[in-house]
């Protein structure tokens, strides 16, 4: 009996040896490890999104900084209303734009003309004093004098061409500015009546990829444009 009960109890110890080292028992250890690894994860995920809301909560929701309902119920409702111009028709066809732009080319082309002649007139003095001095016509201290004249009036002619530069620019400048008071001037004026949200500039290569025709005003901005315009003239 004792040798029965014996083989008995070592045959219950080796199967559970056996269920212990089996791939069943190891697969179900290793199940759950992951799940604990998995849950520790979560739980620090859950934590980081925590302090996440706090920091959101002082950042935008503190006192002072109450989020716009009024512009958030409006969106919420499709209530919203846009409109665009496009910059480039504006720039090719209102009428100020396009007179000063007239006047700029003239500007333009003046100052490249004299700077031209002088250039020229510089160009024909040098030729003459380099034909003098092969001819060894002049003395070397003449020469020198000449020569160094000629490299003084050569500076003035590179800092007559940056001044025009600057000048031509700043005109550009100033047109543009102008254009752009012009145009919010009479958008504000336009909008009191037609009570826009957002009107938008629109042009190719800008931020704006894509826009809806149905949304484009150009041509009706344009049109009360040259007509205050031609009423100012």
């Amino acid at each position: 009996m004792q040798d029965e009960n014996s083989f008995n109890n070592t045959e219950s110890t080796n199967e559970n040896n056996n269920q212990e080292n089996s791939p069943v028992s190891s697969f179900e250890k290793n199940s759950k490890t992951q799940k604990n690894k998995l849950n520790v994860i979560l739980t620090v995920i859950n934590a980081v999104l925590f302090i996440g809301l706090v920091v959101l909560y002082f950042i935008v929701l503190k006192p002072g900084n109450a989020l716009p309902e009024k512009a958030i119920m409006k969106a919420s409702q499709g209530d919203i209303s846009i409109a665009y111009v496009n910059s480039d028709t504006l720039l090719a066809k209102y009428d100020m734009v396009k007179k000063m732009r007239e006047q700029l080319e003239k500007n333009s082309t003046a100052l490249e003309n004299e700077l031209k002649s002088k250039q020229s007139a510089f160009e024909k003095d040098a030729a003459y004093f380099q034909d003098q001095v092969n001819k060894k016509t002049i003395s070397e201290a003449s020469a020198q004098e000449i020569y160094g004249n000629l490299m003084a009036e050569q500076q003035k002619l590179y800092e007559l061409r940056e001044k025009y530069s600057a000048d031509l620019a700043r005109q550009e400048f100033d047109m543009n500015q102008l254009l752009l008071d012009s145009l919010n001037n009479f958008l504000g004026r336009y909008n009191t009546k037609m009570n826009f949200d957002y009107i938008f500039s629109y042009s190719k290569g800008g931020n704006i990829l894509k826009a809806n025709d149905s949304l484009d005003i150009t041509h009706e901005v344009l049109k009360l444009l040259n007509d205050e315009y031609k009423g100012e003239k």
